[in-house]
Formats: structure tokens, C-alpha cells, sequence
């Protein structure tokens, strides 16, 4: 026996979805920078050492003397020496001269001349110590310094952006249906 079924057949509703992916883009320029460098500035101001070195006391002692020098000094000792000529022969004179006291004057004159006293001599140093005179002055520097700086101008640049939305479009892919079958009995549908 053959009983009567009925089949179903559900196809179920299917979506589909396009999707377009956003597109985003963004670019970031730098920023304008503008430097100027103010350099520093530096000053020097230098007086220079002086090294004085007398040696005209030296070189006096060594017999080297300029000639006004030597001008000068030969004047005075020619003075001197004249003067004690004069001295001496005055002193001879009067030896002379003076009879009264029965002396050899001419005999003691000749003497005194025919034997003189020794020479006086001692040891010395020439040139002598100090006669060289030194006189230093140190450098001097004076460091004056002016400072520079760095003017900075700096200019920001704002990003570039672009944006395109995604989208997503919703489309039905299968439609939903329904069959019903009947199996096994046919029916009649009049009644």
C-alpha cells in the first residue's frame, strides 16, 4: 500500500555583497624650514711683549763708546790731565823758587820723576755685573666676544588627504522557493 506523501522542496534566499574597498591616501609634505646662522664674532686685541736691552754701560766698559761718548770723555780727562800738569808744574816752581830753604829742589824733582810709585792695578770684571740692563713687558690680549645666533623660520604644511568611501551593495544572489510535491495518490481536485 502506497501511502500519499508530500514533498518539500525550500530553497532558502541567498544575499550577495559588493564590496568596493575605501581608498585613503595621505601625504605629508615637510615642513619649510628657513635657517640663517649669525656667526659669532671674536675680537683680539693683542699689545706685543717688548724686550729693551741696554748695553751701552757694557759696551762703555768694553772701550766701544759712541763718539759723542767718547767725544765727551776725552775732554774731560784731557781736562783733568791738563789741570794736573799745571798743578805739578806749579809745585815745581815754587819748589824751585824757594831757595831759602837750602834744599836740592833740582836734585828732588829729579827724583821724584826718575822713580815714580808703582801702578795701582786690581782685577775686574768687563764687562761689569749689571751693566747689561733688561727690561721685559709681557704680551697682553684682550679676548672681547660678541656672540651669534641662529634665526629659524619654520613653516608647517598641512597633510594632503583624500578619502573615497568604500561601499557595499546588497543584490539578492537566489531567491527563496518553495516546491510542493505530491507523491503517491493522485487527487482529484473536484469534488
Amino acid at each position: 500500500m502506497q501511502l500519499p506523501q508530500i514533498r518539500l522542496h525550500q530553497t532558502y534566499a541567498q544575499i550577495g555583497l559588493q564590496i568596493t574597498q575605501p581608498v585613503q591616501e595621505i601625504h605629508q609634505q615637510p615642513a619649510d624650514l628657513s635657517i640663517q646662522q649669525h656667526p659669532a664674532e671674536m675680537v683680539i686685541e693683542r699689545k706685543p711683549s717688548q724686550l729693551e736691552i741696554d748695553q751701552d754701560e757694557a759696551w762703555s766698559q768694553l772701550g766701544f763708546k759712541s763718539l759723542p761718548e767718547l767725544s765727551a770723555e776725552m775732554a774731560d780727562y784731557s781736562r783733568q790731565v791738563g789741570l794736573e800738569a799745571i798743578a805739578e808744574i806749579a809745585a815745581e816752581g815754587d819748589q824751585l823758587a824757594a831757595i831759602e830753604n837750602k834744599t836740592d829742589a833740582i836734585a828732588a824733582i829729579s827724583a821724584e820723576k826718575g822713580n815714580p810709585p808703582p801702578a795701582d792695578f786690581n782685577i775686574t770684571f768687563i764687562p761689569s755685573y749689571g751693566s747689561v740692563k733688561i727690561h721685559y713687558t709681557p704680551t697682553e690680549v684682550y679676548i672681547h666676544w660678541k656672540l651669534g645666533g641662529a634665526e629659524i623660520e619654520a613653516k608647517q604644511n598641512k597633510p594632503i588627504h583624500h578619502y573615497q568611501p568604500g561601499k557595499t551593495a546588497v543584490y539578492l544572489r537566489q531567491r527563496q522557493s518553495l516546491e510542493i510535491d505530491f507523491v503517491g495518490i493522485n487527487i482529484n481536485e473536484k469534488s
